[in-house]
């Protein structure tokens, strides 16, 4: 008999334990397999070069350097600037706005690559039991 108490989770017994999960699994699938951390990377390192670059070196005319970020979040990122454009019609989206996006955008990314590495590498199954002739052989040995 086992007369150790046993410890409940709160966040996986209440209300929000399905929102916790689902948070949980949206972390893992969006920081946690190397697919998701290597695009993460080049995005970090393509705003680091922008932020140098418009810093610290000097350019008779605007350096194009900006553009490598919205390059690697290109696929989600188009959509959330008409978004702006559509909120902000007369006088276009702020540049707080602009920025955000692009963070908002390589997360999405992130995301998604982590739902397409997780798809193409597959669970792997537990071994089954074989059945034959009614009788379970998995820990008898073949018979």
């Amino acid at each position: 008999m086992n007369a150790t108490a046993r410890l409940h989770d709160p966040a996986t017994t209440g209300p929000n334990a399905h929102l916790a999960a689902w948070l949980r699994d949206a972390g893992r699938l969006t920081f946690g397999n190397p697919v998701s951390r290597g695009y993460l990377a080049v995005f970090a390192a393509a705003v680091v070069f922008a932020v140098v670059d418009s810093l610290f070196v000097g350019h008779p005319d605007a350096s194009m350097s900006g553009v490598w970020a919205a390059l690697v979040t290109s696929p989600t990122l188009f959509p959330l600037w008409f978004a702006g454009d559509a909120l902000w019609p007369d006088a276009g989206a702020p540049a707080w706005y602009t920025v955000t996006t692009l963070g908002v955008a390589a997360l999405l990314n992130a995301l998604l690559l982590g739902l397409v590495h997780r798809g193409l590498r597959g669970r792997p199954t537990a071994p089954r039991a074989v059945v034959s002739g009614g009788w379970h052989t998995q820990r008898h040995g073949d018979h």
